[in-house]
């Protein structure tokens, strides 16, 4: 049962990770467009956007490529480096859902901004999957109490 949950461990850190890693690059590539997607949920200033095209699109890469990275070092030798890139995703997906839920409680026919896909994406598509996400991601935050519960 242990090697069962490591390798939906496995699973759920590298579709995590990868997940962070492509919807960073869109954003990457083009601030502008991700700018426009962050204006159009109308919940923070102007600059504070500003700061989040530019920032938030390296965070996400950079904690997908950490998560994927520690999520081999955590095989290898038990190394905890996954824990940092989870816990930032966690916040972040938090965040996701808060401005997720308020424009789908608003009714904002709005594209989410994500970066993943070439289709429009509603805020509660996009809610749903991010909720999976932060639940993959608490999993991971707490492996070592599951894995201790099957022992």
């Amino acid at each position: 049962m242990r090697n069962i949950f490591k390798l939906i461990l496995l699973i759920f850190a590298g579709y995590l990770g990868w997940i962070f890693i492509s919807a960073s690059l869109d954003k990457i590539v083009d601030p502008h467009q991700f700018l426009k997607s962050i204006n159009n949920y109308e919940i923070t200033p102007y600059w504070i956007n500003s700061l989040a095209a530019l920032v938030l699109p390296w965070v996400e890469l950079i904690c997908g490529f950490l998560l994927v990275a520690g999520l081999f070092l955590y095989f290898k030798n038990g190394s905890d480096l996954i824990d940092i890139p989870n816990n930032l995703i966690i916040l972040m997906l938090i965040w996701f859902i808060f401005i997720l839920s308020v424009a789908v409680y608003r009714g904002l026919d709005i594209d989410c901004g994500c970066g993943i896909s070439e289709n429009k994406t509603t805020p509660l598509e996009r809610l749903i999957e991010d909720i999976y996400l932060l639940m993959f991601s608490i999993i991971i935050k707490f492996r070592q109490r599951i894995i201790k519960s099957f022992t």
